[in-house]
This record gives structure tokens, C-alpha cells and sequence, in this order.
């Protein structure tokens, strides 16, 4: 489909819209209402990844005529804030880029894609698109320590990894760091040592006690000698 071409189906704005509403009605903190506002935000996702599958990318990325339609539809008719319109934006196309998604793919497909791979709400969406979605806590902690290799992308759009190392902490930070790591560790292995030193304590106490009871009441049925 040419950019020139290409427009926007009201529909998928108005459900984008409606979708939006609900998510700003679901102020609550309970995880219900997150569930449920996190449910909404996919649903809308799937309804604009949708319009946009039969869209040939450009290096990875939506042509600049068919991208400002896109996000005049959404700022405008589809009533989102500036920030908002360039999320849905930045990672639909990272979701072109990273899904096989049929040239048909209706909004209900889309979402089955989505569950396949865990994508339950714009954060998950949004790390997956982004290459973040695989990694653990002590992944994300290390390169903030240590640093991490640069991203860039190829002639496709895919994200893959630059030739430039980013630094976490300088070099006199990352000794410190290290002398931090290993008094703490210190002090977990001793703390732990001590806590297993109460638990085996307070186990040979409890079976005291119980041996104790049991040799009363022997002695007090007269069973045994005092």
C-alpha cells in the first residue's frame, strides 16, 4: 500500500478513543482496575497494528506521510495527549517490526500474537519491541554497574547491537562499588550463618521441650519412675 494512499479507518481511531476513555475512568490503585486498563491499552494497540499491517515499512520504520496521519488521528479524533500519540506510534512499528503478522491481520489476531509471547500491557509491549524483554533484574542491574553495548538497527528495522560499549559507572566508582559488594556479602554470609544458628538452636530447644512433655506425662501415668 502506497503512503500516499493510505488512510486511517475511523473506526480503529473511534475504538482507540473509547479505549483511552476507559483506561482514564480506571483510577484506581486495585489490581482489578490495572488489569482491566492494561486490557483496554492492548485491545488498542491490536486495533492500530491492525490498520497498519498492509503497510510496507521503510527502513524499519512507517513512511513520514502515513506516520503523520497516523498520529494527527490519534492527537485529534482519537483525543490522545502528544506523549501518548507517540507511544502508540513508536511501538506499533516496533511490534510490525518484531511480529510475522499476516498482511490481513485483523485485531483479534493481533492480540493472539500478543498473548503468545506475554504481552499483556504497553510496558511489556514496549520492552519486547525494544529488545529489554527477556532480561532479569540482575541483567538490568549489571549494565547499570558495569555498562552495556549501544543498539542500533539494521537495513530492516531490527534492533541489534552497536559498536559502541556505554560505561555504567566510571572506573573509581565501579572500584568502590566493588569493595561495597563485597563488605555487604560479608555481612549477608555472616547474618545468614547466624539466622541458620538460631533456627538449628531454637529446633533442638523445641525437641527438648517435646521430650520433656513426653517423659511428664509417662511419669505421671505411673508408667515410669520420677
Amino acid at each position: 500500500m502506497s503512503a500516499s494512499k493510505f488512510v486511517i479507518a475511523a473506526e480503529t481511531i473511534v475504538n482507540i478513543a473509547q479505549a483511552e476513555a476507559e483506561i482514564a475512568g480506571l483510577k484506581a490503585n486495585s489490581k482489578a482496575n490495572n488489569e482491566a486498563a492494561n486490557a483496554s491499552k492492548i485491545g488498542a494497540y491490536a486495533e492500530l497494528i491492525s490498520s497498519l499491517v498492509g503497510v510496507k515499512l521503510t527502513k524499519g520504520n512507517l513512511p513520514r506521510a502515513v506516520s503523520k496521519k497516523v498520529k494527527e488521528a490519534l492527537l485529534v479524533e482519537g483525543g490522545c495527549k502528544e506523549a501518548t500519540a507517540k507511544r502508540y506510534l513508536e511501538n506499533s512499528v516496533g511490534a510490525l517490526r518484531h511480529f510475522d503478522f499476516a498482511s490481513q491481520a485483523t485485531p483479534a489476531a493481533v492480540r493472539e500474537m500478543f498473548e503468545a509471547e506475554g504481552v499483556t500491557s504497553e510496558n511489556k509491549l514496549a520492552k519486547l519491541v525494544k529488545g529489554g524483554g527477556e532480561k532479569t533484574k540482575a541483567q538490568l542491574l549489571a549494565e547499570k554497574v558495569v555498562g552495556k553495548w549501544s543498539q542500533s538497527k539494521d537495513d530492516n528495522g531490527k534492533i541489534v547491537q552497536g559498536n559502541v560499549f556505554r560505561d555504567g559507572l566510571d572506573d573509581a566508582e565501579l572500584d568502590e562499588f566493588h569493595n561495597i559488594m563485597r563488605e555487604l556479602m560479608a555481612a549477608r554470609e555472616a547474618y545468614r550463618n547466624t539466622e541458620a544458628a538460631k533456627a538449628a538452636e531454637a529446633s533442638a530447644a523445641n525437641e527438648n521441650s517435646t521430650v520433656d512433655a513426653a517423659v511428664a506425662a509417662f511419669v505421671e501415668e505411673g508408667l515410669g519412675a520420677a
